[in-house]
């Protein structure tokens, strides 16, 4: 008799926002939005800007956000509007599935081989999204879970678009996201990324 040992994977998807919430639910590492990028921001204008990063009370987020895009260099126009609304829109599905009234946000222009190495992050949990270029590279399966993160196998990648919260340690020692930047430094091709982290989380929330 065969038996089947193939190692659940710790991802959830769906093609709803409601998939994020899943990341709560244990076992699951990471919890993936499928959706297309918003239309429009393929007119965003990278050559000038500066990569943003700050952390902002998310009842306030909206005001100081629009200050920093404009110090950054992103001109105003429709595409940079449809960019600090999603911006806005996946702030608040953080903070509320993070519980957290304060959220880091980094916007950044990648074009090298950013966190080449497959790694875990150590935090409670992290949002990320890529708006132009390729997705975030993870892995699942046997390798999810015991992983020396040299060789992995099981490398999934997710699109443009796809909103993911990603499990640090901070949360799991079980199932932290193993994950990697794609390398493409060299290609000519270039990136343009969301992070969201909580800011100061309380570990006693996430048990």
């Amino acid at each position: 008799m065969s038996m089947d040992t193939k190692a659940r994977s710790i991802a959830f998807t769906a093609r709803n926002p409601k998939a994020l919430r899943a990341i709560r639910v244990e076992g699951v590492g990471i919890a993936i939005w499928e959706r297309s990028a918003p239309s429009g921001l393929s007119e965003l204008k990278l050559d000038e800007i500066v990569d943003v990063r700050f952390t902002a009370d998310i009842d306030k987020l909206s005001a100081m956000l629009d200050n920093v895009l404009d110090d950054a260099g992103h001109e105003r126009g429709v595409a940079r509007d449809i960019l600090h609304n999603d911006i806005l829109l996946l702030a608040d599905h953080f903070a509320q599935i993070m519980q957290s009234e304060f959220v880091e946000i980094r916007l950044e222009h990648v074009t090298t081989n950013a966190c080449k190495k497959f790694h875990t992050d150590y935090v409670t949990a992290r949002l990320i999204t890529t708006y132009l270029g390729q997705g975030t590279q993870w892995i699942d399966g046997d390798d999810a879970v015991d992983c020396d993160c040299g060789d992995p196998h099981n490398i999934q990648q997710m699109q443009a678009g796809d909103v993911a919260l990603f499990k640090g340690r901070l949360w799991s020692q079980d199932t932290p996201a193993i994950h990697r930047s794609p390398p493409i430094e060299g290609t000519g091709e270039e990136r343009l990324m969301l992070v969201v982290n909580p800011v100061e989380p309380s570990n006693a929330a996430y048990q």
